[in-house]
C-alpha cells in the first residue's frame, strides 16, 4: 500500500494496520513552511532521543532536508505504508511532511537490556567470564571484539512469519566452507513457521536426523567458545532475544570439550577429557550393567562382592530392573524440581529430598543400598558432561540399556552398545559424518584426548575448512 500525501489519511491507515493499538501515537509540529507529523509507538522509542535528535534539529533547520537536519545514524525512506508500520513495531520513529507521499524512518529504539554477566551454565576455572545476553546487537559487539578482523562476516535473516525474529549468522570468510554455507542458507530459508522460539526451534527445523537423542548442534553462552569454533571454520547462529548461540557443524566429541581444557596443560586436560567420556559411558550403562549382573550373571563377580550384593538385596521386594527405573525416575523428578524452583530454595529442596527419599526407600526395603549407590554414581557422572543436551541424552539412554539388560543380561548390554554405535555412525550433521570423523587422522588429537597445542596443526575434519592447517610449516620451523 502506497503512502498518501495527506497526513490524516496515512495516520488512519497506520491505525488500521496496527488495529488501533493504544500505544500508537502521533505528534505535529511546524518548522518554517513545513508541517511535520511524527508516528511512533511510545512503548518502543526513547523519547529523549526523539526530542534531541529529531524535533530540535528539524525546528532549527527549516530549510534543509530531513536527512541533513537529523542527527541519527539509522536512517531510511519509504513510500509504502506497510514498510512504515513494520518500522514502527521495531522501535523506529516515522516522520512525514505534509504534501509528500514519503516516510522517513529514524532509529529511536528504547534499549532495555541486562548487563553482560558471567556464564551461569558453562562455568570455567580459567578463561573469560563473559556471557552472551538477549540483545543481538550486544552479542555481535562482543563477537566483533573477540575477533577484530574484517574476515568476520555477519549475515542477517528474518525467521517467523509473525514474529519476524532476527537471526544473525557469523562465519570467517577465509575459513568457512562454501558448500556448508549454501546448505545452511537453503535450510534456514526453507523454515516456514509463524513464530520462532530460539534456539530450540531453529535447531529442530534445520537439523538432519529428526529422530535421534543425540544433539547435532552445540549450544553455548560463551563468546570465547564461539570464537574458537569460528576459528575452526564453523558457523555460529545468534538469535535476537536469546543468550544462546548455536554452532554447526559439530561432531559428537565437541560436546565433551570445554575452554578449560586449553588453559590447564595438555596432560591434565587430556585426563579430564577422557574422564568426561568415561562418565558418559557410565551414565548410559552402569544401571543396566548392575541389573544384568545381579539378575543373570552374579557368578562372574568376585565371591566377597557377590555376598555383599546378596545381603543388600535380601529383603528387597522389587526386582532389580524396577528398582533401577524407579530410582532414575525419582532422580529426574528431583533434578527437574530443583531447576524450576527459585534458586534460594532449590538447593535445600534438592538436598533434603535426596536424603529423605534415599533414606526412606532403603529403610523400608523398597530399594537396596547398592542400587542407591549405583544411581548416585550415575547422576554424578552425568553432571561431568559439559553439554546439557548431551547429558540429557545420556540419562535418557540409560533406560533402554536397563530394559535390554533385564531381558538379555550382558548380551543385551553389548547389543545396546552396538545399536548406539551403529546409530552414531549413521548420523550426519549438515551432510558431514557426526561420529567417526572425530576419531580419524589428526582430529583424534583433540577429541578422545587433548594433545599439546603444537601438535594440533590441523583444524577438525567436520569443519571442512578452506584452510585446514592451523599451524603453518613456516611458523613451525621458526619455533
Amino acid at each position: 500500500m502506497k503512502a498518501d500525501r495527506s497526513l490524516d489519511k496515512n495516520e488512519k491507515s497506520l491505525q488500521e494496520i496496527l488495529f488501533h493499538s493504544s500505544d500508537f501515537k502521533s505528534s505535529d509540529f511546524v518548522a518554517g513552511d513545513r508541517h511535520f507529523r511524527l508516528f511512533y509507538l511510545d512503548t518502543m522509542i526513547e523519547l529523549a532521543v526523539v526530542q534531541e535528535h529529531i524535533i530540535r534539529p528539524l525546528l532549527g533547520n527549516a530549510d534543509v532536508s530531513v536527512r541533513e537536519a537529523v542527527s541519527i545514524l539509522e536512517y531510511g525512506e519509504t513510500g509504502l505504508i506497510t514498510v512504515a508500520s513494520t518500522a514502527l513495531v521495531t522501535g523506529k520513529t516515522v516522520v512525514q511532511i505534509e504534501g509528500e507521499a514519503k516516510f522517513y524512518l529514524l532509529g529511536t529504539e528504547l534499549d532495555k537490556e541486562r548487563a553482560v554477566n558471567i556464564p551461569l551454565n558453562e562455568r570455567v576455572l580459567r578463561g573469560s567470564n563473559q556471557a552472551l545476553i538477549e540483545n543481538l546487537d550486544t552479542n555481535l559487539n562482543l563477537m566483533r571484539k573477540q575477533i577484530a578482523s574484517p574476515d568476520l562476516v555477519v549475515k542477517y535473516y528474518q525467521v517467523g512469519r509473525r514474529s519476524n525474529t532476527k537471526v544473525a549468522v557469523l562465519y570467517l570468510r577465509s575459513l568457512a566452507n562454501e558448500d556448508v554455507l549454501k546448505e545452511f542458507d537453503r535450510r534456514i530459508d526453507s523454515i516456514d513457521i509463524d513464530y520462532v522460539e530460539a534456539p530450540g526451534f531453529i535447531q529442530e527445523m534445520i537439523e538432519d536426523k529428526k529422530f535421534s537423542m543425540f544433539p547435532k548442534m552445540l549450544v553455548t553462552e560463551r563468546p570465547d567458545r564461539v570464537r574458537s569454533y569460528l576459528m575452526d571454520g564453523k558457523i555460529a547462529i545468534i538469535t535476537d532475544g536469546s543468550p544462546d548461540c548455536l554452532i554447526v557443524p559439530v561432531s559428537f566429541w565437541a560436546f565433551f570439550q570445554t575452554p578449560d581444557d586449553y588453559h590447564i596443560g595438555w596432560l591434565f586436560g587430556s585426563f579430564i577429557r577422557f574422564l568426561r567420556i568415561l562418565c558418559f559411558i557410565i551414565t548410559i550403562s552402569l544401571p543396566g550393567a548392575y541389573v544384568a549382573l545381579v539378575t543373570f550373571d552374579p557368578r562372574i563377580l568376585p565371591f566377597e562382592f557377590a555376598l555383599t550384593l546378596q545381603s543388600s538385596m535380601q529383603y528387597i521386594a522389587m526386582p532389580p530392573v524396577l528398582e533401577a527405573v524407579t530410582m532414575l525416575v525419582i532422580l529426574e523428578i528431583l533434578r527437574e524440581a530443583t531447576v524450576r524452583l527459585p534458586s534460594s530454595i532449590s538447593n535445600t529442596v534438592g538436598v533434603v529430598g535426596a536424603i529423605v527419599i534415599g533414606a526412606t526407600v532403603v529403610e523400608s526395603n523398597l530399594i537396596s543400598n547398592m542400587m542407591v549407590v549405583i544411581v548416585a554414581l550415575t547422576a554424578i557422572s552425568s553432571f561431568l558432561i559439559p553439554s546439557y543436551e548431551m547429558s540429557s541424552a545420556a540419562r535418557l539412554l540409560s533406560f533402554p540399556f536397563i530394559v535390554m539388560s533385564s531381558i538379555f543380561g550382558l548380551i543385551g548390554l553389548e547389543l545396546s552398545y552396538l545399536l548406539v554405535l551403529t546409530h552414531l555412525a549413521r548420523i550426519n550433521t549438515m551432510g558431514i559424518p557426526y561420529f567417526y570423523a572425530g576419531i580419524s587422522g589428526d582430529t583424534i588429537k583433540d577429541t578422545l584426548f587433548r594433545g599439546p597445542i603444537r601438535s594440533l596443526k590441523k583444524r577438525p575434519k567436520e569443519s571442512l575448512a578452506k584452510d585446514e592447517m592451523r599451524i603453518s610449516a613456516r611458523r613451525e620451523r621458526t619455533e
